[in-house]
């Protein structure tokens, strides 16, 4: 299903090069296919066109730590919460590559906000 879509958001991305929202979900789809470097290549596209966008700072980010590029993981996501600090998801995110790395002060500190800004979130808790 998601080499469908890749194949589908590359013929659209041959019509139209510079939708950012096609870039975005082509990579989207390439991380769900574990083909993270090529999902990086799309939200770095999105970045250069729209370098406030968010979302693609934070699924870079995952990709980033998928393929164990912790720092460059967290300074994605410390860029996400620039833009954005009341998402948890991105602090808990932010929390695992600074526990990777072994940092671990910094992971409590963001696991312990993370759960702040959702109660509900059981995967914080089980982590922190």
């Amino acid at each position: 299903r998601f080499q469908e879509a890749v194949e589908d958001y590359s013929r659209s991305l041959d019509i139209s090069p510079e939708n950012i929202k096609t870039h975005n979900n082509r990579g989207y789809s390439f991380a769900k296919l574990g083909k993270y470097k090529e999902a990086i290549s799309d939200y770095d596209r999105v970045i250069s066109m729209d370098p406030k966008n968010a979302h693609a700072f934070h699924n870079r980010g995952i990709s980033f730590d998928k393929l164990g590029e912790f720092e460059k993981a967290v300074v994605d996501f410390t860029r996400v919460i620039e833009l954005d600090d009341t998402n948890a998801n991105v602090f808990f995110n932010r929390g695992s590559a600074y526990d990777s790395l072994g940092e671990f002060d910094k992971a409590i500190a963001d696991y312990t906000h993370a759960l702040e800004l959702d109660m509900a979130s059981g995967a914080v808790t089980q982590q922190r």
